[in-house]
């Protein structure tokens, strides 16, 4: 079991669990970025077979980043904070254990960011996913996005920026299953375990072929 402010994470059973703390929206701030890769930092040296990453409460996964910390960065310290942003989706993708984003509500733009770098998504029926760069004037949730999807949808949802209600995340893919709120971490740890039940080694090498085989660098 660990914890920062803003983030608390535990292992059981060989799956290790997450939570961005950060209520009422779980955005992303500086402290829960650096309890991540804590926490991930402790998955991947204990032997973590797979991961849940989710957010408090079942109003959001991560409403995206903290804009209000964003104003406070000077010209000396915004290079470490997009350093850190990075850092954790480089972490995620290089981890051994895949990680499962459990998405209970809404994820919009720099949580729709991080929940495109993990492994897979599972999301609730309250789930919300938003490319919403384009309304506030920010690049985010590009490259991963048209990795993910068609050309068509990509485009749809970063030019728009309209938001995807769960049903219609499903349909196009970004999401492999979708359950009741209150059935969202049960199923998340179902495929987590699973996922743990095959041989570790093969998987994390599993894991490495596809980052090799889809190449971009972890970023937007």
């Amino acid at each position: 079991m660990g914890e920062n402010a803003q983030t608390r994470w535990w292992r059981q059973d060989g799956v290790g669990y997450v939570v961005i703390d950060n209520p009422p929206m779980n955005v992303l701030s500086d402290v829960n970025r650096r309890g991540m890769l804590e926490a991930l930092g402790e998955f991947q040296r204990d032997g973590v077979r797979a991961v849940v990453l989710t957010g408090a409460g079942d109003r959001a996964f991560c409403g995206g980043a903290d804009l209000k910390e964003e104003e406070r960065l000077t010209p000396e310290t915004v290079q470490q904070f997009l350093r850190r942003g990075q850092e954790v989706n480089r972490t995620i993708r290089e981890l051994d254990a895949p990680v499962i984003a459990a998405i209970n509500g809404w994820t919009m733009g720099g949580g729709l960011v991080l929940a495109l770098w993990c492994d897979l998504r599972v999301g609730s029926t309250r789930a919300k996913l938003g490319a919403v760069g384009v309304k506030v004037g920010l690049m985010a949730s590009n490259v991963q996005l048209a990795r993910l999807v068609p050309e068509a949808r990509a485009r749809d949802a970063l030019l728009t920026g309209r938001t995807l209600e769960a049903a219609e995340a499903l349909a196009w893919g970004l999401l492999s299953a979708v359950v009741p709120p209150e059935e969202l971490l049960r199923e998340a740890t179902a495929w987590a375990r699973r996922i743990a039940a095959r041989p570790a080694a093969l998987v994390a090498e599993a894991k490495r072929a596809l980052n090799r085989a889809l190449e971009p660098e972890p970023g937007a």
